[in-house]
């Protein structure tokens, strides 16, 4: 390197020239930040399941949490369903309303009020370019009851064990939860 920019590096106006250049930087990401850092697709709930596949999907994650506690390989699991929950979506609603009243002289003969409603669903374009209506809630399943099978089940400490499992996972009373043994099965 140079003897010039040896001498310039150890000066005070290179210290200086850092500290600004620093300075600017740091203002540059202040007030331009990244351009997609405020573009956010509107969140979209998970995709809502036909009865059949939630408590298909739920009944593997007990099967699994079963065997965890049992050791039994292939327990048998029951679900059913009170209600299947609510998905609300977004609206736009529009509505008018046209009256028209007929008098003869002084007196009111006729009133006659036509309105019409228009409810138009909001929709959101996903990154893959379709269009989805914009969920605003959406509420779980309401479980009415488990059943579960197990070779174990007989066992007081187990069903027990696997009761306390199934009503902390859930969200249930002890009266929605049913453990049983059961010798070989399909």
């Amino acid at each position: 390197m140079p003897e010039q920019w040896k001498k310039f590096l150890k000066s005070s106006k290179a210290t200086y020239l850092l500290i600004g250049i620093s300075i600017l930087l740091a203002a540059g990401l202040l007030f331009f930040p990244d351009q997609d850092a405020g573009k956010t697709e509107p969140e979209q709930c998970s995709e809502i399941l036909s009865p059949d596949a939630y408590t298909e999907q739920l009944s593997g994650q007990i099967r699994q949490m079963v065997t965890a506690i049992t050791g039994d390989p292939a327990p048998h699991v029951t679900i059913t369903l009170r209600s299947m929950g609510e998905t609300v979506y977004a609206t736009e609603d529009r509505q008018s309303e046209r009256s028209e009243q007929e008098y003869s002289g002084d007196t009111l003969n006729k009133t006659q009020t036509d309105g019409d409603r228009e409810k138009n669903y909001i929709l959101v374009k996903s990154s893959d370019g379709s269009q989805k209506p914009l969920i605003i809630s959406q509420t779980e399943p309401e479980i009415r009851g488990v059943v579960i099978v197990t070779k174990y089940g007989s066992d007081h400490q187990i069903r027990e064990k696997i009761t306390q499992a199934v009503k902390t996972a859930l969200d249930l009373s002890a009266t929605q939860v049913c453990v049983t043994g059961g010798s070989e099965y399909t």
